[in-house]
């Protein structure tokens, strides 16, 4: 469906073999993936090959909290400029703040949104912005174990969320899940999400420096304007998968999010010898072999919501995309 760095894709294969003692070597067999690849730091993975890394792990050990061990294995120094940027930070409440303005400086296609309230900061996780994209559960439990314990290295103290919600099916042992989360742990919602309560985000960061934070701030404000500079191709299938679920995705739909004209836009995609049908049709086939690969939607459903009006038009363009019918993917 997405794609994930190297460099990205080889952590967490270490953190795997750390964590299961299954060898590298013999996950690499099992998704089929060279080993070369992975010592090119350039070369972008298919995430599907990672779910299917983590699933193996799991059943070969039969350690279903495998993903909270690694998410808890993960330091605020992995982050790199980002850590020691939160490292500087005041407060719970500003480190998550900074945490989320700055969370592209860790490219990844699993994305933390902050929502604010009166009562809550609520941090969820989406798969590329898009609420509609379904996470897989060990996904979310990497990354919300992760970012809990990120945020207790850097206050020193043990932080508990007012309540998690998974919407993952509950597990029969619950005792990994509550020496993280606490006891308000709800299943099978529409949402993976962490709440923290104001008096939870009071809790002060030791020996913050506000000169240092400055300093971090700029060099990571360097940093993402120059990542502001990529491919046209990437920000046209960027806001198709943003919005397709949601929308009737077409030229003129994306020209206007991407705040252009459909004349420039077909331009700009054919300087890169790409075409817009090509960006709409990558992202429809990647998030339906994710949809099958990860959920129990029927294919129907999976159709419509791709925007497809007939299932058999789905059915053709997966067959000769993929060379193999949905069911063969299974």
């Amino acid at each position: 469906m997405t794609k994930v760095s190297s460099v990205t894709f080889q952590y967490v294969l270490k953190a795997l073999q750390l964590n299961s003692g299954v060898s590298i070597d013999e996950m690499l067999e099992v998704i089929d993936l060279d080993k070369d690849i992975l010592t090119s730091t350039d070369s972008q993975i298919d995430s599907i090959k990672l779910s299917t890394a983590f699933k193996y792990c799991m059943e070969k050990t039969g350690d279903f909290s495998l993903s909270l061990k690694i998410g808890k294995s993960i330091t605020y120094h992995s982050l790199g400029i980002l850590g020691y940027l939160m490292l500087n930070t005041n407060s719970l409440k500003e480190m998550i703040e900074k945490f989320n303005y700055y969370q592209k400086l860790i490219s990844g296609f699993i994305k933390f949104h902050l929502e604010k309230t009166k009562e809550y900061y609520k941090l969820s996780i989406y798969i590329n912005e898009n609420p509609s994209i379904s996470v897989p559960s060990f996904h979310a439990e990497v990354h919300l174990s992760a970012i809990l314990s990120i945020l207790s290295q850097i206050v020193d103290k043990k932080i508990i969320p007012d309540k998690t919600c998974f919407s993952g099916h509950r597990v029969s042992h619950l005792d990994e899940y509550k020496k993280l989360f606490g006891e308000r742990i709800f299943f099978e919602t529409d949402e993976n999400s962490i709440f923290f309560n104001y008096q939870t985000l009071r809790t002060k960061v030791n020996n913050s420096n506000p000169a240092m934070l400055c300093y971090f701030e700029m060099q990571a404000n360097k940093i993402l304007d120059d990542m502001k500079e990529s491919t046209f191709y990437s920000k046209v299938k960027k806001e198709i998968l943003k919005n397709i679920g949601e929308n009737d995705i077409t030229i003129d739909f994306v020209a206007k999010k991407l705040n252009t004209s459909v004349r420039i836009l077909q331009y700009n995609l054919k300087e890169e010898n790409k075409k817009f049908r090509d960006a709409l049709l990558s992202v429809r086939m990647n998030l339906a072999r994710h949809y099958i690969s990860n959920t129990k939607m029927d294919y129907n459903s999976i159709a419509f919501y791709l925007g497809y009006s007939e299932p058999s038009s789905f059915f053709r363009a997966y067959k000769k995309y993929f060379n193999k019918t949905p069911a063969q993917s299974k």
